[in-house]
């Protein structure tokens, strides 16, 4: 009996010790997903940075690319502008000319029609 007290002693003893293993495996595992854990967010948290710094420099190129482009456009209109007023004032200058010659020309051709009217009435 006695050698069978042993082994049961000698089981329950090993039973502990694998218990004792089994937890302090459970632990270390437990730990290293804790760690793990802590490292995922570490590297959430330096991707969500990178993130928010690519996606804060993109939207300033795309604020400086908007303001070149306003002022090409505000470039392009006053050109445009000045290219109209100066080709309004060429045609006013023109229709001025245009009036003057029709003017004389109107002069001219009573002056010759009285002078023949002159001639043949008397």
């Amino acid at each position: 009996m006695t050698h069978i007290a042993a082994v049961k002693k000698d089981m329950v003893i090993l039973e502990k010790s694998e218990f004792s293993a089994l937890r302090n495996e459970n632990e270390k595992l437990g730990i290293q997903v804790k760690q793990l854990r802590e490292n995922l967010k570490d590297e959430i948290i330096k991707v969500k940075g990178h993130v928010s710094l690519d996606l804060n420099l993109e939207r300033g190129r795309a604020k400086e690319v908007e303001a070149e482009q306003a002022k090409k456009i505000d470039y392009i209109s006053n050109r445009i502008d000045t290219e109209v007023a100066h080709v309004r004032a060429l045609m006013e200058a023109n229709k001025n000319d245009v009036l003057k010659y029709m003017g004389g020309m109107i002069v001219g051709c009573l002056g010759v029609v009285l002078t023949f009217w002159r001639l043949f009435m008397t």
